[in-house]
């Protein structure tokens, strides 16, 4: 993962869940969901944690992977796929992807 941490606190990004990602939400299990819910805080704040995904067609979005720590209760780890904006300061959850 890249490391954009400010060295100096700023104002979080407003964070977007698509549909595809709230109904994948819905199907985790209490661990697995808390899992994803502490890396979205975190890309609130430090939004290119991701691994950039290359081939976007809009030039003033950013396209990235991230992954969870394990979940608590299966030790799973959960992908997130997710887009920055920064103009519109917010970042926009497309998918969440759980599973083998």
């Amino acid at each position: 993962m890249t490391d954009d941490q400010p060295t100096e606190p700023r104002e979080p990004l407003h964070v977007f869940l698509s549909d595809a990602a709230e109904a994948a939400l819905a199907q985790l299990r209490p661990g697995e969901l808390d899992a994803v819910e502490k890396l979205v805080e975190r890309l609130a704040l430090y939004p290119r944690l991701g691994i950039p995904v290359p081939g976007g067609t809009d030039p003033e979005v950013d396209d990235y992977t991230a992954r969870t720590d394990p979940a608590a209760d299966t030790g799973d780890r959960i992908s997130v796929v997710y887009r920055v904006h920064e103009q519109m300061k917010s970042v926009f959850v497309t998918w969440v992807i759980a599973g083998p």
